[in-house]
């Protein structure tokens, strides 16, 4: 076999059973996005990364270059590929959640980047994250995609949830408009804390047990404790400044991003590091907003 499709064949294989075993635990609404996405990765494999992404993303879509952009408005103007299946891009999603309105949700997994006509390329492995949000035709489309590079192919090991939906009695209509400055609120309370004292203790504040934190060179960390041991060891202060916010038709799940600042704490000769973020966050039992996913990805020197 090729060296180059290796990795192919082990993530096609690892996420088959992993997504056939999770889509039998979660909500019909949740594998609706998980089908979208499936039904993306697979027409990236027909058409090409440029013409899926087009066609899967949402007029208003964002993607990071390494700024946010509406993805569709930066690439109208861009030549057609040549060959647009020149490079090779797999990814199939493993966890996710969706508001109770069944309007918003989100989702995760591994991706690997690859390019089959050089093989001694390596591949290049990730795990994306995408907020999708259904439209005014019923259909579900991508409004931000995120992805995050590792290290090494993804095993599963580090994947210890299935899937799962919000589950509330009654679902009823929120404030969107309100409860959008409320979630604009929590943001600038998260930012000012992670300026003024620490960027742990900003976490530790907002962060919700089910949470889960995506950064480069390493996988998704997803308990309270891996993701504390990390922010442990890259100490760090920061500001946060939003772009943007919106929620749910039922208030309960939100999203977010923007673009950081953060240097090394107790440190005056640390360099300042510059990027953009994308979150989610969730209502929790009492009301309040907590984050229940959190990906940082430096932009290029």
């Amino acid at each position: 076999m090729n060296a180059n499709l290796k990795p192919l064949v082990l993530l096609l294989s690892i996420v088959a059973l992993f997504g056939f075993t999770q889509d039998k635990q979660i909500s019909p609404t949740l594998v609706a996005i998980f089908e979208a996405e499936r039904a993306f990765a697979k027409r990236c494999g027909e058409v090409g990364i440029r013409a899926s992404f087009t066609e899967f993303f949402a007029d208003d879509g964002i993607a990071f270059f390494p700024q946010p952009v509406k993805y569709k408005e930066a690439v109208k103007d861009r030549p057609t590929p040549p060959n647009p299946l020149a490079y090779s891009l797999v990814w199939e999603p493993v966890y996710g959640d969706v508001s109770a309105a069944g309007d918003l949700g989100y989702d995760t997994g591994p991706s690997v980047f690859s390019d089959p006509a050089n093989p001694n390329n390596p591949p290049r492995y990730g795990f994306f994250f995408s907020v999708w949000k259904k439209q005014a035709d019923g259909n579900w489309k991508v409004v931000l995609d995120l992805g995050t590079d590792t290290k090494t192919p993804y095993t599963g090991s580090r994947e210890g949830r299935a899937a799962r939906v919000i589950s509330r009695k009654t679902v009823e209509k929120a404030n969107v408009e309100a409860e959008g400055l409320v979630l604009s609120d929590a943001e600038r309370a998260f930012s000012k804390v992670s300026e003024t004292e620490e960027l742990t203790k900003a976490y530790a504040q907002h962060l919700s047990d089910e949470a889960r934190l995506h950064r480069d060179g390493t996988d998704p960390l997803t308990t309270r404790d891996e993701i504390f041991t990390y922010l442990s060891k890259n100490s760090s202060t920061g500001a946060w400044q939003s772009m943007f916010a919106d929620v749910s038709q039922s208030g309960d799940l939100g999203y977010t991003y923007g673009s950081y600042e953060s240097k090394a704490a107790n440190s005056q000769n640390a360099s300042t590091e510059k990027g953009y973020y994308a979150r989610v966050w969730k209502k929790d039992q009492v009301n309040k907003w907590r984050l229940v996913a959190d990906i940082a990805k430096p932009a290029p020197e």
